[in-house]
């Protein structure tokens, strides 16, 4: 691990990590070391958050946090970061010697952190990795934005990239609720540098959800839905609803 602002190294002294120009944070009594420096986006808040711990730990997106962890598995990694790691319903999960999981929101880590001791949890931005080239084995990235130079540079050479993102009929029935026209989500296509893609799958599974609401509450919906949509959300007591991801995983290639 790097100080965010010098970029020179960090060592645990007492309970807070230090570098060699005199940069110290402090480790919180969760566990987490806060290495944000002060900015005006700060993550999901805590409604954000409390939404969507009452919903993943209900478990709908269960079989996908068990796929990616069987991939994680077969490749007995000594150490795996977790990007846009929010409060660790993934990460907790997850096989590593060595887990790091790394998300703005202080209230998303100080969560993690206080329900995971088996991993380093640190609020910072995904778009300055606080770490060394070559640092992991393996990165993850759920439903997160890819800083692909960033996550280049702290993979190691012939480590694993997995992405899960939402397939095409992802929360389907959700979007039939809240809008008029239903769009289906289109696969996002970036410039993935020297990662190669190795492997990609859809998995999907439709389960009855009875508390709609925080569904909703964890989407990007919620910013830009009709107020008619979300009164129907409101309302609703259940709803079948299709779960699907596309899944993808890449390979740093030895230059």
């Amino acid at each position: 691990m790097i100080c965010s602002i010098c970029k020179t190294k960090l060592r645990k002294v007492g309970n807070s990590f230090q570098c060699e120009n005199g940069h110290s944070f402090d480790i919180a009594k969760q566990g987490y070391v806060n290495l944000s420096r002060k900015q005006k986006k700060t993550g999901d808040n805590k409604a954000m958050v409390l939404a969507r711990t009452n919903f993943l730990e209900k478990n709908p997106y269960d079989f996908m946090r068990k796929r990616v962890g069987e991939i994680i598995a077969s490749y007995h990694l000594g150490s795996l970061l977790d990007i846009g790691c929010g409060q660790g319903y993934y990460t907790k999960t997850w096989q590593a010697e060595k887990k790091v999981g790394i998300d703005l929101s202080k209230e998303a880590i100080a969560y993690a952190a206080k329900h995971d001791r088996s991993t380093l949890y640190i609020v910072d931005t995904i778009y300055d990795l606080p770490f060394e080239a070559d640092s992991f084995d393996c990165v993850v990235s759920v439903f997160t934005p890819l800083p692909i130079k960033e996550i280049e540079r702290v993979l190691r050479p012939n480590g694993h990239l997995i992405t899960v993102s939402p397939a095409r009929e992802h929360l389907y029935e959700l979007k039939q609720q809240l809008y008029e026209h239903v769009i289906l989500n289109k696969e996002e296509r970036e410039n993935m540098g020297d990662l190669v893609l190795c492997h990609d799958e859809v998995i999907t599974e439709q389960k009855e959800i009875d508390d709609i609401w925080d569904l909703f509450e964890m989407t990007p919906y919620r910013y830009k839905s009709p107020k008619d949509g979300m009164d129907r959300i409101a309302k609703l007591k259940k709803l079948n609803v299709t779960f699907s991801f596309l899944i993808k995983i890449f390979r740093k290639k030895v230059l």
